[in-house]
């Protein structure tokens, strides 16, 4: 085998593994269990919570 294919190789299964990763945390983030249920209200708006300034 010659020397100079193994670092192709690395760089090769580094942008795989990298690829990978990001479409798995796409599809994660895509499931809208898994998003933080502050960031938007169903109908786009950003959620606000009410606050009662009377002591």
């Amino acid at each position: 085998m010659d020397d100079s294919l193994i670092p192709t190789l690395a760089l090769a299964t580094l942008l795989i593994v990298a690829l990978i990763a990001i479409v798995g945390l796409v599809m994660f983030k895509r499931k809208p269990a898994n998003q933080h249920p502050m960031d938007k209200a169903p109908d786009g708006a950003i959620a606000t919570v009410p606050v009662d300034d009377k002591p």
